[in-house]
């Protein structure tokens, strides 16, 4: 356990002092060889370093990072926006029921929670706060509504721990649909709560005709995800093909019925901006793949596994104890990072215990979902804050509430796995 020391205290180090991640989790491996083996070849590092890379799935990741890219510069927010508030907005604090209401339309496109906190902050902040919404309040409720995005397919953190843990992509997204939803619902209800207690108003109650030209307007965009899974589940594309068609759809919607926000001149830019995103989520995986390597050579995971379960071995327990550590966890490693380095790691204590490797991904997810709202590394608090204009001690004070309720949605997801299993039983 002394090279897991090393290890962990090579690796905090460096994300202490602002090295890149992926950059950390590659410098710490090669402490981590060095320290038990010597020398490292630089061919076998290259080697190892991209083997994780060499999968059929990952390639769902660029072409989903370029569907998002391409439905975003469409202006597919303010539709959605307006759509989501004729749907609910006229309830006391609907302006706070929009926000959490598109982010998951948002969630079932770009799949990404930055990118849907980025997105409605813009749009929703300025109207929030033009009404009498508390500042912290209608901040940390754009921040955390964004934290869906990772959990509601398409999931980029999903598709990659399918590809670690050899389980059924397909299956994994259809098992996020109700985790997903809990959350928005247990958001709704604080926010309705809140509302009440500091007097939010509601919005006007739509007409006929104005739901209806919302909706039409709001349609061509809500019939991606339903293009993209009904594809799946039909059995017409698999997860890396359904992205080629969400881009190929993306673009003939964006090029022809909101060509006036997507002009083809923008194409190269969101071209190259989808590129970086996908290097940025690329490397984290290849780097974090050679610590893998090295970890199974240490027979680190067997030696975790031996320790969790010299603790206890009820399950629930166990279950208990990891969504503790994840959230701990969660605060240091993006969802990509923290699932590539753990789920190796904790998956063989779990699976030995009788825990579905399919339950064990999404929860996986909807932990580093709470770290997208929490410091020092939690992104979504940064982007808010900057589109807020607020400072990131009393955003992150006023999301507190909000990492309590995504744990309450872990606990009751722990407790009822069928919340997770059940969908993805269907399909048997």
């Amino acid at each position: 356990m002394d090279a897991l020391l090393l290890f962990l205290i090579c690796l905090f180090l460096l994300i202490f002092i602002r090295v890149p991640i992926f950059a950390s989790l590659g410098l710490s491996s090669i402490a981590l060889w060095i320290y038990e083996f010597g020398a490292l070849e630089p061919a076998v590092f290259l080697q190892r370093t991209f083997a994780g890379l060499s999968s059929f799935t990952l390639m769902a990741i660029p072409f989903f990072m370029l569907c998002g890219e391409l439905m975003n510069m469409a202006g597919l927010s303010k539709r959605l926006v307006v759509f989501a508030q004729n749907i609910i907005g006229w309830v006391r604090g609907g302006l706070g029921f929009t926000v959490i209401l598109t982010s998951m339309f948002i969630a079932a496109i770009l799949g990404s929670a930055s990118a849907s906190a980025a997105i409605i902050g813009m749009v929703m902040i300025p109207e929030m706060l033009a009404r009498g919404y508390k500042h912290d309040f209608a901040s940390a409720l754009v921040a955390s509504a964004g934290a869906i995005g990772p959990i509601i397919p398409p999931s980029i953190p999903l598709i990659v721990y399918g590809v670690i843990a050899q389980v059924s992509v397909t299956k994994l997204f259809i098992a996020g649909y109700i985790p997903g939803i809990l959350m928005g619902l247990v958001f709704m209800v604080y926010t309705y709560i809140h509302a009440r207690k500091y007097n939010y108003p509601a919005e006007k109650t739509p007409t006929l005709k104005e739901l209806a030209l919302s909706t039409w307007q709001a349609l061509p965009t809500l019939m991606l995800p339903v293009i993209i899974m009904g594809g799946i589940l039909g059995g017409f594309f698999t997860p890396t093909e359904a992205g080629v068609v969400g881009v190929l759809y993306a673009l003939l919607i964006g090029l022809t019925l909101y060509r006036k926000e997507l002009d083809y001149r923008l194409l190269p830019d969101i071209f190259i901006k989808a590129a970086c995103n996908t290097a940025m989520v690329l490397m984290v995986i290849a780097t974090a793949t050679l610590l893998s390597w090295v970890l199974t050579l240490e027979h680190i995971p067997q030696t975790v596994s031996r320790i969790m379960l010299t603790l206890t071995d009820n399950k629930y327990i166990f279950l208990i104890v990891i969504n503790l550590f994840l959230v701990v966890m969660g605060m240091f490693l993006d969802s990509v990072s923290g699932i590539t380095i753990l789920a190796p790691v904790l998956l063989p204590a779990a699976t030995s215990l009788g825990v579905d490797p399919l339950f064990f991904g999404v929860m996986m997810a909807v932990n580093f979902s709470i770290g997208a709202i929490t410091p020092p590394v939690g992104l979504n608090l940064y982007v808010t804050s900057s589109i807020a204009k607020i400072d990131i001690v009393s955003l992150s004070k006023a999301a507190i509430p909000f990492c309590f309720l995504i744990f309450a949605v872990l606990m009751i997801m722990t407790f009822f796995p069928g919340t997770i299993t059940y969908l993805p039983a269907l399909m048997r």
